[in-house]
């Protein structure tokens, strides 16, 4: 009787563990997949993020050079090159 007892008392145990240890490893496996996933996403961001910063570099790349400076210069400063002169159409 003692070791039935005992033999029940062993495997009671042993399936708890086991429920336990089932448990654990899927509540594992779904961080797992959540950890993935924002892997994934943040992989995503850093790809566009180095995209920007190769089309900033490029613009930065063509603002150091003379025609560069010039155009800014042209452009958004309204500047002329010496002796220029420049007519503006005021007719809409």
């Amino acid at each position: 009787m003692k070791l039935i007892k005992s033999s029940l008392l062993v495997k009671l145990v042993i399936l708890i563990l086991v429920v336990y240890a089932t448990v654990t490893l899927v509540k594992l496996q779904s961080r797992i997949s959540d950890k993935k996933a924002e892997a994934d996403a943040l992989t995503s961001s850093i790809t566009t993020a180095e995209q920007e910063n190769g089309r900033l570099q490029d613009a930065i790349d063509k603002l150091d050079t003379p025609e560069g400076v010039e155009n800014v210069a042209r452009d958004k400063l309204d500047m002329a090159a010496e002796g220029e002169i420049i007519f503006y159409d005021v007719s809409d």
